[in-house]
């Protein structure tokens, strides 16, 4: 560990004390936004609110780490919003069971948006409201093996329905293996408070694809 730059490894006093005052929300409460909920809880943050309208199928429980055979038929985000709870730590979760729409209101003070939904309809959606509100968005989606992480800055880069507008559909079913879920929430939950921090080296302008099949990461530049 001595040729390490130590400066590199970990978040300073002062960013860990900036970290406890963030506000994020995190739309989805599905793979990705179970997993990036739980990551987020532990680093400390003050709030997370999750919107979500959808319950708890037997089919999501490979990839929906907060929930069980005992939770199915109940709204995903009262059921997360239970088990982060009773973990007792200090971040406060507020459960919103509403879909995104175009005319939702956002909570006040939000400082990051991470796109944890399964279809671009919804994200465009999304990514609208944020710019809206001037909050960066933070995007994930996963396919399978694979996943994909770009941040969406207002008026500073492209948007998603530019990078991906070829993607302008919905899918029923989108195969996914937990581990693989949990590899890109992870990457995204640092990559929201790379940009909190204003750090140099986050995905603004940048396309990150994962390949878990060939352990290969490719950094796209997005011009």
């Amino acid at each position: 560990m001595g040729y390490l730059d130590k400066e590199k490894l970990m978040f300073s006093n002062s960013e860990f004390q900036r970290i406890q005052n963030v506000n994020v929300l995190i739309a989805g409460a599905g793979g990705l936004g179970t997993h990036l909920a739980q990551q987020l809880y532990r680093t400390g943050i003050k709030k997370i609110y999750i919107y979500d309208n959808d319950k708890i199928v037997e089919t999501n429980l490979n990839r929906q780490i907060l929930y069980g055979k005992n939770d199915i038929g109940k709204y995903k985000v009262k059921c997360l919003k239970k088990k982060l709870d009773s973990l007792k730590l200090n971040t406060k979760v507020v459960a919103i069971n509403e879909k995104i729409k175009k005319n939702s209101i956002l909570p006040e003070k939000v400082n990051l948006i991470y796109d944890a939904l399964d279809n671009f309809e919804s994200r465009f959606i999304l990514e609208n409201l944020a710019l809206k509100n001037n909050i960066p968005l933070i995007h994930a989606g996963i396919y399978s093996w694979f996943g994909q992480i770009t941040t969406i800055m207002p008026n500073k880069n492209l948007s998603l329905k530019e990078i991906f507008e070829a993607k302008n559909y919905k899918e029923d079913s989108i195969p996914s293996l937990s581990p693989a879920v949990s590899a890109v929430a992870s990457i995204q939950a640092v990559e929201g408070l790379k940009v909190y921090l204003n750090k140099s080296n986050t995905l603004i302008k940048k396309l990150l694809i994962i390949d878990l099949n060939d352990y290969s990461f490719q950094i796209i530049n997005l011009k």
